[in-house]
């Protein structure tokens, strides 16, 4: 009897950790846009233009930051096969020739380096305006100046909490300025789509963006802060708001971790810290 308990109590367990539900089509969402010619983060179809290398080396860790094991950014866990999984003990250089640029926030005289990827620009640092329901990793002011500042997705898309937070629909049509200074916004799901398609895939889009020469994107291990307010992750995540809402609850971003190769478009509760990438809007 003990026997079959723990069998159901184990089956119970693999259900929930796998339970995910992908039937929905996180691309279609609150986009005004009349394109159907999107592909999806899986895509075998991916293309890559410019110039890429990759080179392996076992000699030296990728990240100062390292931290043994693994904690995805959200609590809905994803599952990808081993091909996926960077080895801490080795690394890897993708050397992208992309144009970059830097611009003047107005708002408050900061300066943010840009990256021309296909045919947007994007900031390729994370966001760092104050604004309220925003906040410095640990609630200090060398982490903001390291990796940004957290922000609530009502704070990212330039709503306040009774707008556009938790328990509320927003509804916004795209582009979303948000707290993105003017001529910029926060990028959508199919913003996202095509920069990953562009670099390859959502296979190979995590190693990719990591680059922090000149020219990448720059990718930083921000963390995040979950809905019990505490701050975990630094070094280890980057978590980035997407402006696309899933339903009164949780919005989409997308879930790069320090260690994988892959990159994950997922959905958090609308309260959850996470960091800006900013986009310039298309003339």
């Amino acid at each position: 009897m003990k026997r079959l308990f723990y069998a159901a109590l184990f089956s119970t367990l693999i259900l929930a950790a796998c339970g995910d539900d992908d039937s929905g089509n996180p691309f279609v969402a609150n986009e005004d846009s009349s394109s159907s010619s999107f592909l999806p983060l899986s895509s075998s179809n991916s293309r890559v233009t410019g110039s890429i290398e990759s080179s392996a080396s076992s000699s030296s860790k990728r990240d100062s930051g390292s931290v043994a094991g693994m904690t995805s950014c959200s609590s809905s866990e994803s599952f990808v096969s081993s091909s996926s999984f960077l080895n801490e003990d080795s690394s890897s250089s993708i050397k992208v020739d992309w144009p970059t640029d830097s611009i003047i926030d107005d708002r408050d005289g900061q300066k943010y380096k840009i990256v021309k990827i296909d045919r947007l620009w994007w900031f390729a640092q994370n966001l760092n305006y104050e604004t309220e329901n925003s906040h410095c990793y640990n609630d200090s002011t060398k982490y903001c100046d390291k990796y940004g500042r957290l922000y609530t997705w009502a704070a990212a898309v330039g709503k306040s909490e009774e707008e556009c937070g938790e328990r509320h629909i927003c509804n916004l049509s795209l582009p979303v300025q948000g707290v993105c200074p003017p001529g910029w916004h926060v990028p959508s799901n199919y913003e996202w789509n095509d920069l990953f398609v562009f670099v390859g895939g959502d296979k190979v889009a995590g190693e990719v963006l990591r680059n922090s020469s000149e020219g990448g994107f720059a990718l930083l291990y921000a963390g995040r802060i979950n809905f019990a307010g505490d701050f975990i992750q630094e070094g280890r995540s980057a978590c980035i708001w997407s402006s696309n809402e899933v339903g009164e609850d949780d919005s989409y971003y997308v879930d790069f971790y320090y260690t994988f190769s892959k990159v994950f478009l997922k959905d958090a509760d609308k309260t959850d810290g996470y960091s800006v990438r900013c986009v310039k809007d298309e003339s």
